[in-house]
C-alpha cells in the first residue's frame, strides 16, 4: 500500500520536527511491510538527510513580525501558490503542516476549492496558541484540519469543542532527553574537537536563525560578553548558527572580545552537552537547553511596532514556553527595551556567580519539562505518526 505525504516544514524548529517525523515513518514502514510512504513538500537540511526533497529553500519561509513581513509579501504570495500548485501535481493521501501557522492555513486554504480538499487527510503539528490570543482561531482551523497534534496538555478542549480531533502527544523534543554518561562522552569530545581548556565555562549563545532577528539581538548578546570577560575568568563562548545565519554572525562575531567558537547546529547535541550556561533567543531551543539542564537567560526583541501590537492582543506574560506552564518567570525573560548588554550581563553573572541560584532554575524547569510529557510520554513523534495513520 502506498501512501503519499505532503509535508510542509517553514522554519528551523519545524524542520527538527519534520526530521523526526519522517523517520518514524520510515521506521513504520519497516515494521508494517504493507505500508510504503513517498514523501514531498517543504523542509530543511534536517528532513533532507531523511531523503526528503524540498520543492524550494525552506528559508524562503523565515520572516517573523508584521512589519518585518511585509517587504516579502510578493515572494510569500508566490511560495503559497507554488506550493498548492505542487500538492495538487502531487495528489497526496495526507498533508502535514507543522507550525508556520500564516504560511500552512493560507495554503490548506487556497486547498478548499479544489474537488479532492475533502478527500486528503489534513494534519497540523503544533496547535496554535489560542489560549494566548485569538481563541476564535480555533473554529477556523478545525474547518481546515482532520486531526490536530498538540503538544501542551491543556490544549485539546480548546480545539475539541468545535469537532477537531486533537491529540496531546507530548513535545517531541523530550524524546532528545540526554543521559549522563552519553553527555559526558559528548562533553569530553566537545573539548578536545575544539582544543577548548577543560577548565574553560562555556557559555553557549543562540542568536537565532533568522538574519533579522539575529541582526537585532546577536549585538547586546556580544556587548554583554564583553562586559563579562572583564569580571569572569576563563570562560569560552560557542555561537550556534544555522546556514542561513552563518555568514551574518561570522560578521558580528569579529567584536566578540573572549575566546569564541561559531559551531553549525548539526553539532547541537555536542555544544549542548557541553555547555555551562547560555543566552537563548525566545523559542523552542530555550526547551532543549533547559533539557540539558543548562543554567540560561531568553533575551529577545522585534519591531517595535510589531510589539506594541502583539502586547495589545496577547493575554500571557511570558514568552517562555516553560514560564508559561509554570505561570511564573522561572527563566529570566529579557525582551525589547530589557534585551540591552547590562541587564543581559546582570543576570548572566547572577547564573555564574549563584550555584544555588542556577540549581533552582533547573528543578524548576524539570517540572514543566514533566508536564510536556518528560518521563511519562513515549516518542511523541510515534504517536503522531500512529495517530495520522489510524485517520
Amino acid at each position: 500500500m502506498i501512501k503519499k505525504i505532503f509535508i510542509i516544514a517553514g522554519e528551523s524548529s519545524g524542520d527538527m520536527l519534520g526530521s523526526k517525523m519522517l523517520r518514524e515513518f520510515i521506521e513504520y514502514s519497516r515494521l508494517n511491510s504493507d505500508y510504503e510512504f513517498i514523501f514531498s513538500g517543504v523542509g530543511g537540511q534536517l528532513m533532507q538527510k531523511q531523503n526528503f526533497s524540498s520543492i524550494f529553500p525552506m528559508e524562503d519561509l523565515s520572516v517573523m513580525g508584521i512589519f518585518e513581513i511585509l517587504p516579502h509579501i510578493p515572494k510569500l504570495v508566490n511560495r503559497i501558490n507554488f506550493t498548492v500548485k505542487k500538492i495538487i501535481e502531487f495528489q497526496p493521501d495526507y498533508i502535514i503542516t507543522i507550525d508556520s501557522p500564516d504560511f500552512c492555513f493560507r495554503v490548506i486554504k487556497k486547498l478548499k476549492k479544489y474537488s479532492f480538499f475533502n478527500q486528503v487527510k489534513k494534519i497540523h503539528l503544533i496547535a496554535p496558541s489560542v489560549w494566548a490570543y485569538r481563541e476564535n482561531r480555533a473554529q477556523k482551523v478545525a474547518k481546515l484540519y482532520n486531526l490536530l497534534l498538540a503538544i501542551l496538555p491543556f490544549e485539546p478542549p480548546y480545539f475539541e469543542k468545535y469537532g477537531l480531533k486533537t491529540k496531546f502527544i507530548g513535545h517531541p523534543i523530550i524524546d532528545d532527553n540526554p543521559t549522563l554518561s552519553e553527555m559526558e562522552l559528548l562533553r569530553s569530545s566537545f573539548f578536545k574537537t575544539y582544543q577548548i581548556n577543560k577548565d574553560d565555562k562555556i557559555i553557549l549563545l543562540t542568536p537565532g536563525s533568522r538574519i533579522g532577528e539575529v541582526k537585532k539581538i546577536f549585538p547586546e548578546f556580544i556587548k554583554a560578553i564583553n562586559m563579562l570577560k572583564n569580571n569572569i575568568n576563563s570562560f569560552t563562548v560557542v555561537v550556534l548558527v544555522v546556514k542561513k545565519t552563518q555568514k551574518i554572525i561570522e560578521e558580528l562575531s569579529q567584536e566578540i572580545q573572549a575566546p569564541f567558537k561559531i559551531v553549525d547546529s548539526s553539532h547541537k547535541k555536542l555544544i549542548l552537552s557541553s555547555a555551562d550556561f547560555a543566552i537563548a533567543k525566545s523559542g523552542t531551543n530555550s526547551v532543549e537547553i533547559s533539557l540539558y539542564k543548562i543554567p540560561q537567560i531568553i533575551a529577545y526583541k522585534i519591531n517595535s511596532f510589531t510589539h506594541q501590537i502583539i502586547k495589545r492582543i496577547v493575554k500571557i506574560k511570558y514568552a517562555n514556553l516553560l514560564n508559561i506552564i509554570a505561570n511564573r518567570e522561572i527563566i529570566p525573560e529579557l525582551l525589547q527595551d530589557n534585551c540591552n548588554p547590562q541587564k543581559i550581563y546582570d543576570e548572566m553573572l547572577k547564573l555564574i556567580n549563584n550555584k544555588k541560584l542556577a540549581q533552582i532554575q533547573i528543578e524548576e524547569s524539570q517540572k514543566s519539562l514533566i508536564s510536556l510529557g518528560l518521563g511519562k510520554i513515549d516518542n511523541p513523534m510515534k504517536i503522531a505518526v500512529t495517530e495520522i495513520i489510524k485517520l
